[in-house]
């Protein structure tokens, strides 16, 4: 199978096919063409791989080993033994929330209500305003800033509840 037909058949660029054959997850040989030598890819190979790929697309965002040790990995699909209501098809969210939070423990994530200080995306999240609008707050001197890592900015949530309640 040529280059072209290859790339259509797994649905890709023929940049993205070259980046493969290069990585070294799908091979590739030279054929002599009528002019030049042509690059050609075994179908059975591409088929093979483009199953492979096709089934791992859908993976859970999380998912937990029970012999973890860490237990730093959640499943957050639900199977026949979660807590559904099968007459109303709904779900408990109880076993996810404190998945979650365990996950959250594990890889000690802090989450945005406990952050004291927030950078503009994080702000924006928190106050419901636009990062632009709070850019031009800062720009304005309405809302005050400080230096954080790396040259972001970062906003105090003491100064952002203000500045909200002078809206």
């Amino acid at each position: 199978m040529k280059k072209i037909d290859a790339a259509k058949f797994l649905d890709i660029s023929e940049k993205t096919l070259e980046r493969l054959v290069k990585s070294g997850e799908i091979s590739s040989k030279l054929e002599k063409g009528k002019t030049r030598d042509v690059v050609v890819f075994d179908a059975e190979e591409l088929k093979t791989f483009k199953e492979k790929r096709e089934s791992s697309k859908h993976r859970p965002a999380f998912s937990i080993s029970d012999d973890s040790p860490a237990q730093n990995s959640v499943s957050l699909i639900p199977t026949k033994t979660d807590n559904i209501d099968r007459q109303n098809q709904t779900l408990s969210f109880t076993p996810i929330i404190t998945a979650l939070e365990s996950l959250a423990e594990a890889q000690k994530m802090v989450f945005l209500q406990n952050k004291p200080m927030l950078n503009l995306s994080d702000s924006a999240l928190v106050s419901g305003l636009s990062v632009t609008f709070l850019e031009k707050a800062v720009k304005d001197g309405r809302l005050k800033t400080f230096a954080g890592l790396r040259g972001s900015k970062v906003i105090r949530r003491t100064d952002l509840e203000k500045f909200i309640s002078e809206l």
